[in-house]
């Protein structure tokens, strides 16, 4: 099969995500979930800010039994050092006095029969210095670097970057892209007549989009070369996709559309089924375009194989590396990459039959994308997973 290799194109989509990288924007840190860092953060204070216990109980200085000597309050250092031979009560998290020996689990000590401000330990064990003490900045030092840049956020992401003293986050501005659906025989509702087809790609294709991380405003446009035109001098996102009109025959546009508008065409066609005739260019002014196949399972397969390697270079990141997955079904297929939808069953990868470039249900199950090897040193297959 002709056309570029699958790996390259992935390695073309990524430059131009490098070449034109995302901005940085702050936000509340309760907003962060899901979100790119555009810079590492770094801790802002100490973690823990004073030593504090590791546990319910009390705070004893020198060996017991020990008088009581009231309790630390939480959220304040305590103000009187701690005496030898007395005790101080204490819950997790509170900080721990000054000439605090250790500390004495809530379990393990009580109060001296006939002597409730006395208290003794009732654990043969004894009380080693620092005993469920959490040092100060154990955890982490002010200024150390704690979440790279580029790192997805996820709740204990965030709670780590709360807990280190911040109250905002800079992040990367989430991807905008243009998708842009064609066909005169794409009907938007309904049952299609005879000879027409329903659109899968507007209910399907945002949502896939969101959950890579992009946000799309989704048009329709007629099999036109004026609207194509438009569309590509006009609009300003950070990337156009497209459906259908990459095959280059009568009815398909989208390559006549991008010369014309004074774009560039990078490559069109790549050694993969489906999928061959995906198309990626640029407009005149730069912004990318990746031009999806019309049939449904070719166009997924396009959007998963290129789409993430162009968000990972905007991010400024490196190419994401694909699993490894044994899968005796896949056979090598040289410079073709057969991408085959798939299902895990006991632990084991079993190919959908439903493969067909226009085919959906295969899809609809899936758990991802199994990847042809080359043969050339090459004998598992690799894995796009699906992002749900």
């Amino acid at each position: 099969m002709s056309g570029t290799g699958w790996d390259e194109a992935r390695a073309i989509a990524w430059r131009a995500g490098a070449a034109r990288p995302l901005g940085v924007e702050t936000i509340p840190v309760e907003r962060g979930d899901g979100r790119r860092l555009g810079a590492a953060v770094h801790a802002l204070v100490d973690l823990p800010t004073v030593d504090v216990s590791a546990m319910d109980g009390w705070a004893v200085a020198g060996s017991g039994p020990w008088r009581l000597d009231g309790a630390v309050a939480m959220g304040v250092p305590p103000a009187q050092r701690l005496r030898a031979g007395t005790a101080r009560v204490i819950t997790t998290g509170a900080a721990v006095p000054l000439g605090t020996l250790g500390i004495l689990r809530a379990e393990h000590g009580a109060p001296l029969p006939g002597e409730p401000e006395v208290l003794r330990a009732i654990a043969t064990e004894a009380i080693d210095e620092g005993r469920d003490i959490r040092r100060r900045g154990e955890e982490l030092r002010f200024g150390e670097p704690l979440i790279r840049a580029g790192a997805r956020l996820t709740p204990p992401r965030l709670a780590l970057a709360a807990a280190a003293g911040h109250d905002t986050l800079g992040v990367l501005a989430t991807p905008r892209v243009d998708l842009i659906v064609t066909g005169d025989e794409v009907v938007a509702a309904g049952v299609p007549a005879p000879g027409a087809v329903r659109d899968a790609f507007t209910p399907s294709l945002p949502p896939l989009l969101g959950r890579l991380g992009a946000a799309a405003t989704t048009r329709r446009i007629p099999d036109r070369l004026d609207p194509f035109i438009d569309a590509f001098a006009t609009g300003r996102p950070d990337v156009f996709v497209t459906t259908g009109g990459t095959a280059g025959g009568h009815g398909d546009l989208l390559r006549r559309a991008i010369v014309a508008e004074g774009g560039t065409v990078e490559l069109a066609g790549v050694a993969m089924r489906p999928g061959h005739p995906v198309l990626f260019a640029r407009t005149s002014a730069g912004i990318p375009v990746l031009g999806l196949p019309g049939n449904p399972l070719a166009a997924f397969a396009c959007l998963l194989s290129f789409l993430p390697p162009w968000l990972d270079g905007a991010s400024g990141r490196p190419m994401a590396e694909l699993d490894r997955v044994a899968a005796l079904d896949i056979p090598s297929t040289g410079h073709e990459r057969r991408l085959t939808p798939f299902e895990w069953r006991d632990g084991v990868p079993e190919p959908s039959r439903w493969r067909g470039s226009a085919m959906l249900r295969g899809l609809a199950d899936a758990d991802g994308f199994l990847v042809s090897p080359s043969g050339d040193g090459e004998r598992a297959a690799r894995m796009l997973r699906l992002p749900w």
